[in-house]
């Protein structure tokens, strides 16, 4: 790192705050632009305390100051971490003089640029896809559509960064508000599915309404299925979708419920089932379970296995029919026959637990390694728990790992959960706590309320990554919300007695105890 660059940067920093006061770091519009004023001569570098402070580094500075200026916390440790944050945006070189000029700015004495002894590491490690990145987040601020599109499509699908739909989404909506066609119509994409976003069929049809009056094709049918189905925000209209099929010349029954129920009405299995899903989840049509039925039973006699399976899970928890175990063994039956994995696992289930059939853990353990080799997530998470456990076939560690991890890589929650807790114990397979700790991560994002405390207990107890209270409390918090008494305990303790990154919170720690009727002078 040139050292010149770092002392007039840090120069330059500090009489930003020394003006403006420590908290003009939390505020990225604003210093940008004082920033601009003070460092004349560093116009290159004006992007990338632009960068780094609209990831909201600054906060971190301003958060651990009285700390750090007290020798209270290791400075180097917090650098790190601010690093770590602008990385996406920034290559490792550039990150450290941000975050090494903030530090030296507020005085903390200890903070020192490390030494550049690795250039060419750097370089293969950040390489061109880091000032790619970089390179478009500038022109993204400079008013270049393409680049926030772009950006947004680094995000999305993860290129060159770590995938992010919630940033993705972000640069959609700034290059859609400046009018460009096609962020208008992914945008409208992530509010219809929710992606990066809630679901919102209202916010989704106006975007691809934008696309749509630009001659977006595929926007016009989709902006005549969000009034013809609705959905979240929006009631169907058949009037509006009458009108913009008129607009666009795109037929109204293309897709929409015209055309599912003329062909149901036929005898095509495929629409008699996808309308009994209509019915059952009121999507276009008034909710009607019942009905549901009567067109799920119509595709299922004609062996068509979909059907057959949804038609077992009605009868398993008696919606719009009585509940009839027995009958949705039979279903299951027939659609697994039918080749659905699905029922298959469903079906395994109802062996392993004796529902609506003679309980047989070795059927079970069959059916769910059948399913699981077919590369169905929970089947292969189902089939290691019976390894793990000796359900139906003899206990073996390592054979439950392989399964947990084959479930694991394809996004089921249930087995990243179990494939960390191996990995954190050592149980059939090496201990990696950094793996583990990562496990639980993705576990814990798709809301598991036991890899939320799992990773709760990392950060507490520094397993697999630095000890961090905050973050401790920020993952028992949310298990707690979930229903976990132990994590409502912990996150008591995290405010009562405090730890590294997070100070003692009398006041929380008796807020929480009594949200969730806790004893606080037994914790």
């Amino acid at each position: 790192m040139d050292s010149k660059t770092l002392n007039e940067s840090s120069q330059a920093v500090k009489q930003v705050v020394d003006r403006f006061g420590i908290e003009i770091l939390g505020d990225h519009k604003r210093f940008c632009s004082v920033f601009a004023d003070f460092a004349p001569k560093l116009s290159k570098e004006n992007k990338a305390f632009f960068v780094a402070l609209s990831e909201n580094i600054g906060s971190i500075f301003i958060r651990e100051n009285d700390d750090v200026v007290a020798g209270n916390k290791n400075p180097d440790d917090i650098i790190q971490r601010a690093v770590k944050d602008i990385s996406e945006y920034l290559n490792n070189e550039k990150a450290e003089l941000v975050a090494l000029s903030i530090a030296a700015a507020l005085d903390w004495k200890s903070a020192a640029p490390a030494e550049n002894t690795q250039e060419s590491e750097d370089s293969s490690t950040y390489g061109s896809s880091a000032s790619l990145i970089e390179d478009l987040f500038k022109r993204a601020q400079n008013g270049d559509n393409d680049a926030c599109f772009n950006l947004g499509e680094h995000f999305f699908y993860g290129r060159g960064v770590k995938q992010d739909y919630a940033k993705a989404v972000k640069w959609y909506i700034m290059s859609s508000d400046r009018g460009d066609c096609s962020s208008q119509k992914k945008l409208a994409d992530c509010y219809y599915l929710g992606q990066g976003t809630e679901r919102n069929v209202a916010k989704a049809a106006k975007r691809y309404e934008q696309a749509a009056e630009q001659g977006d094709y595929d926007s016009q049918k989709a902006l005549i299925r969000c009034y013809m189905l609705g959905g979240n925000g929006l009631l169907p209209d058949a009037k509006k979708a009458e009108y913009y099929s008129k607009r666009y010349s795109i037929p109204i029954s293309h897709g929409t419920t015209e055309d599912i129920l003329k062909n149901a009405m036929a005898g095509i299995p495929s629409a008699q089932f996808k309308l009994g899903n209509m019915y059952l989840h009121g999507t276009g049509m008034e909710r009607s379970p019942e009905t549901a039925i009567t067109w799920f039973k119509k595709a299922a006699d004609q062996n068509f296995p979909a059907a057959q399976f949804n038609l077992g899970v009605c009868y398993y928890f008696g919606i719009g029919v009585p509940r009839d175990r027995i009958t949705a063994v039979d279903q299951y039956k027939k659609a697994a026959k039918g080749g659905d994995m699905d029922a298959l696992n469903n079906l395994a289930g109802c062996f392993m637990r004796g529902e609506g059939i003679q309980a047989d853990q070795s059927a079970a353990a069959r059916y769910y390694k059948k399913a699981a080799e077919s590369g169905l997530a929970k089947a292969q998470y189902n089939y290691g728990e019976c390894c793990f456990n000796g359900f139906g076939v003899p206990k073996d560690a390592r054979e439950a790992v392989k399964w947990y991890k084959e479930a694991a890589i394809q996004g089921d929650p249930d087995g990243q959960y179990s494939y960390g807790w191996c990995l954190r114990d050592g149980l059939g397979c090496l201990r990696d706590n950094s793996l583990a700790k990562n496990m639980f991560e993705k576990a814990a994002a798709q809301r598991h309320t036991a890899a939320q405390k799992a990773l709760g207990y990392c950060y507490a107890n520094g397993t697999g990554t630095p000890r961090n209270y905050a973050s401790a409390a920020d993952q028992f918090a949310k298990a707690a919300a979930a229903g976990d008494k132990e994590a409502a305990k912990l996150l008591v303790a995290c405010y009562k007695y405090g730890g590294d990154y997070l100070a003692v919170n009398d006041a929380k720690a008796h807020y929480y105890a009594d949200q969730y009727s806790l004893d606080y002078d037994m914790i």
